[in-house]
């Protein structure tokens, strides 16, 4: 059971780093490189072990679990925003996972994005716009909007927008993961305590790996 909500916990961590991301990017024009480089990784896992694999390691997926924590703050009020957007990815997800036809458009753009990637490089342009129109065509079926607060000077540069639409998407991903791993609407609610302890002793157990690796080395 606890292996269960410790998946459920890194899946729901994707999808918050994903998001996080998003609102750095479009408030300040800068993004953590390493979580970032994470989300465009984690696209390209599409048939993970378990929901670690899909982020490579706990260290990977360190932003999403330390901002996962913070919905369950004192200042609820300042994170609603973070989990009125959470909420939004998963009915996304839930809508494109009803239609096949959608599931086959993204499967073969993205594995036709992994080869550009391998051509290329994981983060480059010509991939994240490859990423960035997926997510577009993706979400265009369904009228879903994403609303993002920003720099307009940020948000008007077609880098940024291409980086953004491309988290989306790695947070959609995340989404299935959380999915598969056997999330729902119900924990998100009735299990909120045993997340939120699995997020902690999930940061624990990292805080741990990274002294002991810095005393070894």
């Amino acid at each position: 059971m606890q292996n269960k909500i410790n998946n459920i916990t890194i899946a729901l961590a994707g999808i918050i780093q994903a998001i996080s991301l998003v609102k750095e990017l479009a408030q300040t024009g800068k993004v953590n490189e390493v979580a970032f480089q994470t989300c465009i990784q984690s696209i390209f896992a599409t048939h993970p072990e378990n929901a670690t694999v899909v982020f490579g390691n706990l260290n990977q997926i360190e932003l999403g679990l330390e901002n996962l924590l913070q919905l369950y703050s004192p200042h609820f009020a300042a994170n609603r925003t973070t989990i009125r957007q959470t909420f939004a990815i998963i009915r996304l997800q839930k809508k494109i996972a009803r239609s096949p036809k959608t599931v086959s458009t993204l499967r073969d753009r993205i594995e036709q994005a992994k080869k550009q990637a391998a051509y290329f490089s994981l983060t480059h342009p010509n991939v994240l716009a490859n990423l960035g129109d997926t997510y577009l065509k993706a979400i265009n079926t369904f009228g879903f909007r994403f609303f993002i607060l920003g720099n307009q000077r940020f948000l008007n540069v077609r880098e940024n927008v291409d980086k953004i639409r491309a988290l989306l998407l790695a947070a959609v991903r995340a989404a299935v993961l959380w999915q598969q791993m056997g999330g729902s609407y119900w924990q998100l609610i009735f299990s909120r305590k045993q997340i939120k302890m699995s997020a902690q002793q999930l940061l624990a157990e990292l805080k741990d790996q990274q002294r002991n690796h810095y005393v070894t080395t």
